[in-house]
């Protein structure tokens, strides 16, 4: 048991923001460990370490999206990254909902697509580290995520299912193919009020391809968000259309939205 613990606890040390500093130090000015950590004892006498911005938000050391499987993440490339920890009022609806099982599900599912967003993998342990439960715990959340269709992107199986598609766009889709809200809920670990903002999200991107309007990076400005999961509402757009004519779900969505957010009518003045 002694040795579990300490080789988790080693590996899980090659991943803090000192060691990353101590590698640089190696690589970049070729300095022994000693003289590596005789540096980094000066510097964290002299230095504070960044805060995080945001209420909720954590800084985590993690393996980058180039680091080889087999090899020692000591000697390969670590990236800090954001988590958002606590998401607020969302989180707090699926605890009341659903449960602190399900609103853990959803916390594995936010945390590995937000540190593969920014370009590195989260492991189990990590998961368990931030999470503060075992990795048992961690493996059977992840069969039953994985059960219910989500893709979960991490250090273990992050080669075997290739770059998937963000759980916004998987919300849609389910939406697109007559699941319920409830359903949704259900396999997602979402709150209704963020399965619905994904959805409305997607209703005012049809309301700006009937404009006429198609550039990406414009899409992108419109809705507020990132060029990439434009592009993916864009490919889950033309995967449900059919042909020239668009699916009654189309139509029916941009009409929720028209009658939610009516259109303002333009007054004259008359002097």
């Amino acid at each position: 048991m002694y040795h579990t613990h300490r080789s988790v606890y080693d590996r899980s040390i090659e991943k803090t923001r000192e060691q990353v500093f101590i590698n640089s130090l190696r690589k970049e000015f070729e300095l022994s460990p000693a003289e590596s950590h005789g540096v980094l004892e000066l510097a964290e006498r002299c230095l504070f370490g960044e805060t995080p911005s945001n209420l909720g938000q954590i800084r985590f050391i993690c393996a980058s999206l180039t680091a080889k499987h087999g090899k020692s993440l000591k000697d390969q490339d670590l990236l800090e990254v954001s988590l958002n920890l606590d998401n607020g009022i969302d989180d707090l609806n699926v605890l009341k909902n659903q449960g602190p099982e399900a609103l853990r599900q959803l916390k594995i599912l936010r945390l590995t697509e937000e540190a593969y967003l920014s370009g590195g993998l989260l492991t189990q342990e990590d998961l368990g580290r931030i999470l503060q439960v075992s990795s048992r715990t961690i493996r059977k959340d992840m069969r039953a995520l994985q059960q219910d269709g989500n893709t979960i992107h991490t250090r273990g199986n992050d080669h075997d299912i290739g770059p998937g598609v963000s759980h916004k766009t998987q919300i849609i889709d389910h939406y697109l193919t007559g699941m319920t809200y409830h359903e949704i809920m259900r396999k997602t670990r979402h709150s209704a009020t963020a399965v619905k903002n994904y959805v409305s999200t997607f209703g005012r991107m049809l309301i700006i391809l009937n404009k006429g309007i198609s550039r990406v990076i414009e899409i992108s400005r419109l809705l507020n968000c990132s060029e990439r999961l434009t592009k993916e509402y864009l490919v889950l757009f033309k995967k449900h259309k059919r042909g020239d004519h668009w699916p009654p779900v189309y139509i029916e969505l941009i009409d929720q939205l028209q009658v939610m957010y009516p259109a303002k009518k333009k007054t004259g003045v008359q002097l």
